[in-house]
């Protein structure tokens, strides 16, 4: 059992691991969930993305869903609500008309349709799609970017991103950021529609800023705020339900020795070596060694250096002879002092 060592005494505990002890890389138990013939399906932001893309050069079935980045949990839900017959409220929601065509307000903003049925006929098949990559996942993962959100107060679904300009003026879209209760809320439902699929869910932190805020903070409060209140959701999701997985991407960015060495020039975007390194410590812990990422270079990344508990005090220095003072000047101090007892006496 590890021990806690204090100038107190010592403690056995059942979990013990200091700061100091840290390593490059993050403790996490193994879990083969991912198999060769594993069905794998991916949603949310760009670390879905990047998951999916490895497992096709590793040979793991499955891949992201066709519809393209789902940024939020609400956003999430609604599509999980949809693949289980649910999610009637998007029938609710008329399409944008935009200039040459009509535009899905739930799907990207640059397939512009001539018309409505057009639409229609597109986002059935979209969906028929989704539908056959999930149906029979044994595993979900689910990726979570942000909590900034636009939403139509009157049907209550919640948008991909900032509605179309064409329609924004007009649209009366709420603008509104989750709260830990809300992303709680939208992953319990998540959790019953993998449950239902008899798939393992898996959650991950997206570690890539905030591209833009559309509150009045500034940028990186609004990012900390954001991936704070992720987390804390997922944490407090993960206490409540053991057979939920979580993958610590944001915490292999975040806590690494220095930050920069994951990101490109743009200070966002992760480099591709990294995002390769990232998948292959998802495959480590999840994969079976037949799908493991084998050529990864680490050779970019600060190895782990600041690990001192604490800094040993220092000896004082000795104070500095006082400069002597030379003959001249001690002549004139007390020829000052003789003048200012003579006034004195005057």
């Amino acid at each position: 059992m590890p021990t806690l060592k204090s100038r107190l005494g010592d403690w056995e505990l059942p979990n013990v691991h200091a700061w100091s002890e840290r390593e490059l890389l993050i403790r996490a138990p193994v879990d083969r969930l991912i198999g060769p013939t594993t069905k794998v399906a991916t949603i949310g932001s760009c670390f879905a993305s990047e998951l999916a893309s490895m497992m096709k050069k590793v040979g793991i079935v499955g891949g992201m869903h066709p519809g393209g980045l789902f940024y939020s949990t609400a956003t999430i839900r609604q599509e999980m609500e949809r693949l289980a017959g649910a999610w009637q409220e998007r029938a609710a929601e008329p399409s944008w008309s935009v200039n040459g065509g009509f535009v899905d307000p739930f799907r990207d903003y640059d397939t512009i349709h001539a018309d409505e049925a057009a639409l229609l006929a597109d986002r059935s098949e979209a969906d028929s799609a989704a539908d056959d990559l999930f149906r029979d996942a044994r595993v979900v993962v689910a990726t979570l970017g942000l909590i900034e959100t636009f939403r139509n107060p009157s049907t209550g679904n919640t948008y991909r991103g900032i509605p179309h300009p064409a329609v924004y003026p007009s649209l009366g879209a709420q603008f509104h950021r989750l709260t830990v209760s809300d992303m709680l809320s939208d992953l319990e439902r998540i959790r019953r529609v993998v449950r239902d699929m008899d798939a393992t869910l898996v959650l991950t932190t997206s570690p890539v800023p905030l591209h833009t805020t559309f509150t009045a903070h500034d940028v990186r409060v609004a990012n900390m705020e954001s991936k704070s209140r992720i987390r804390a959701a997922v944490s407090e999701f993960i206490d409540r339900h053991p057979d939920v997985r979580y993958f610590h991407s944001y915490e292999m960015v975040v806590t690494a020795e220095r930050q920069s060495d994951y990101f490109r020039e743009d200070g966002r975007h992760v480099h591709r070596h990294a995002v390769k390194y990232i998948v292959s410590e998802f495959l480590r812990l999840f994969g079976d060694p037949a799908v493991q990422v084998t050529d990864v270079d680490t050779s970019w990344l600060t190895p782990i250096e600041k690990t001192a508990a604490t800094v040993a005090p220092q000896a004082p220095l000795p104070k500095p002879p006082r400069p002597a003072v030379s003959f001249p000047r001690r002549v004139a101090r007390k020829v000052r002092r003789e003048v200012r007892s003579a006034l004195g006496r005057a």
